[in-house]
């Protein structure tokens, strides 16, 4: 076995939870409405990403929390930042060691859809999952 290939393994596990995010086998990670508490239902979901997380220590992945457009870009910002912090939190009292975790908020900096509609809008308003590749201590 060479050790791309393990990696290039763990990498599609992590695209595999997000696909069955994504078609709904699993609960989108939510959160009530202008605020940074997790919903219940999304516990599943970070379950499973603390189980990749835990039986992969080698890999450190960075959490990106999203908005819409409602409300200001400040705001949003800030919100998005502090959902994303919740995220890692929840993963911390999983067991998953806290460097393994980066976080970020990027508001509606990023949009998948247009905010003209409540559909277009709940497409944007979500968390994403992302293995970073570089060694965190050599940044500074």
């Amino acid at each position: 076995r060479v050790d791309g290939d393990a990696d290039a393994g763990r990498d599609r596990e992590l695209l595999a939870i997000e696909r069955r995010i994504s078609r709904g086998e699993l609960p989108k990670i939510e959160f009530d409405f202008d605020s940074d508490e997790i919903r219940l239902r999304s516990y599943r979901t970070l379950d499973v990403v603390a189980d990749w997380m835990l039986r992969n220590p080698d890999k450190k992945v960075r959490v990106s929390a999203h908005t819409c457009t409602m409300g200001g870009y400040d705001y949003n910002i800030e919100l998005s930042e502090r959902r994303a912090k919740s995220v890692k939190q929840y993963l911390v009292s999983r067991g998953v060691p806290p460097p393994s975790i980066r976080f970020q908020g990027l508001g509606y900096t990023e949009p998948r859809a247009d905010n003209d509609s409540e559909e277009s809008r709940e497409l944007n308003r979500r968390v994403e999952f992302r293995i970073v590749r570089r060694d965190w201590a050599s940044v500074y």
